[in-house]
């Protein structure tokens, strides 16, 4: 747990280095152990080697000694560490050495002076020579260790300095990010030239910061909006009331109730639009099921006895889409009412179903919305003709409703040109399988 908390707390340059030094110095610990075992191995098979010839050479003078009846004495070349025995177990010592070798080591060429007899089997055992070993395993420690040692600082530093020229952009990402608040989000951080992952994530918070500025402006500019369209009726209000009181007697009190009721259902109703607007924003996603747009254009034709509803019968029971009754209720609510705030005459809902998506379409024969007022009028509190939006209750908020609806239901909404000569609001959503 301890080191655990430790790790957390390093950098992200700390764990690298860390990392890669572990790594290294893993690797190079494995390699030097395996390198020690197989020269280890070699050394001891080589010795071993080494003293099995040097016993069959003494074997051999031995053996020729004893043939020549020369003498019961012979010059023996052995090895220092060579054990040789009579078959009965007696041990030979060695007699005068020709010349002795050097302490700590043993010369295979250094002659001896045995006593020998002359048809005298002997046994002859020569232990291997650890020398070679002792050498190489020194040798490894005094030399190959500290280069290894080096080789694992260098890896640390070169470490070290790589990861925190990469993660230089990091810093200044973070400096940046540091200074930009809510008043000056039209700040961007800096994007690296390299097309690295440090990059796409200062292209990414890029991207963030302008989704955030666009909802931070989107927001003052809709609060300012709804400040205005509260402030009208609110003031209007008070007027009335202001008036009322100030003269008494002289008052139409049926008439001043009435008009400040009249403003009292129009703050009413600008409030609603705002709760819907900011549930909408929140992306609460209310109870969805199957919904027949038809039989919702039916109810609307049935609520509004002027609104002319067409639909092919064939094509209703698959006019199904899935989402909220109660939104798309309101979102056709809202369509209709905007067309009949502008018809001359006529409104008619239309209803049919085309490559898997379901269509909804409401014209009117008013005057129609020029091409380059299509989009706007999407926007919150936009009216093209504000007096007259204003006299007949609208809000200005009727279509943003509609469209963020559709939205939320993964459809479009859009304006065209109707056959009737006014305006065509279409409504497209993902049609649903009906389920029999």
């Amino acid at each position: 747990m301890r080191s655990m908390r430790l790790l957390t707390g390093m950098s992200v340059r700390a764990k690298a280095t860390l990392a890669a030094v572990g790594t290294v110095a893993l690797a190079i610990g494995v390699c030097m152990l395996a390198l020690v075992l197989v020269l280890q191995q070699n050394l001891r098979d080589s010795a071993k080697t080494d003293a099995k010839q040097a016993a069959l050479s003494v074997a051999d003078q031995l053996a020729t000694s004893g043939k020549t009846r020369l003498a019961d004495k012979a010059l023996v070349v052995t090895p220092q560490s060579v054990t040789i025995k009579k078959v009965t177990g007696k041990r030979i010592t060695a007699g005068r050495p020709a010349e002795a070798p050097p302490s700590g080591a043993f010369d295979s060429q250094a002659p001896t002076v045995l006593a020998v007899g002359a048809h005298t089997a002997y046994s002859v055992d020569v232990a291997p020579s650890t020398t070679a070993l002792d050498n190489a395993t020194q040798l490894l420690l005094r030399q190959v260790a500290p280069a290894a040692a080096g080789l694992v600082l260098f890896v640390a530093a070169l470490t070290w300095l790589l990861v925190g020229r990469a993660l230089r952009p990091v810093a200044a990402i973070r400096e940046e990010f540091t200074e930009i608040t809510e008043r000056d989000l039209h700040r961007r951080v800096p994007v690296s030239k390299a097309r690295d992952e440090i990059s796409r994530l200062a292209r990414t918070m890029n991207a963030t910061l302008d989704r955030l500025h666009q909802a931070m402006t989107r927001q003052r500019q809709f609060v300012a909006d709804a400040s205005h369209e509260l402030r009208s009726p609110i003031a209007a209000v008070r007027a009335q009331l202001e008036l009322a009181l100030a003269r008494p007697s002289r008052t139409d009190w049926p008439t001043a109730v009435h008009k400040a009721l009249q403003d009292t259902e129009r703050l009413q109703a600008v409030a609603s639009d705002l709760l819907l607007l900011a549930r909408l924003d929140a992306q609460e996603a209310p109870p969805r099921a199957p919904v027949d747009l038809a039989a919702l254009a039916a109810e609307e034709g049935r609520r509004h006895p002027g609104t002319v509803v067409a639909g092919d019968g064939d094509t209703r029971p698959a006019a199904v889409v899935h989402g909220s009754r109660v939104q798309l209720s309101r979102l056709l609510t809202n369509l209709t009412d905007n067309a009949r705030r502008h018809a001359r005459s006529t409104v008619s809902v239309g209803v049919a179903v085309r490559d898997d998506m379901v269509e909804l379409a409401v014209d009117d024969d008013g005057p129609g919305i020029p091409e380059s007022d299509r989009e706007r009028v999407f926007e919150r509190f936009t009216r093209l003709d504000d007096a007259r939006a204003r006299q007949d209750g609208g809000t200005g908020l009727g279509l943003a409703i509609a469209k963020d609806i559709a939205h939320a239901h993964g459809g479009t909404l859009t304006l065209h040109t109707s056959p009737r000569g006014g305006a065509r609001v279409l409504l497209r959503l993902p049609a649903t399988a009906v389920v029999r």
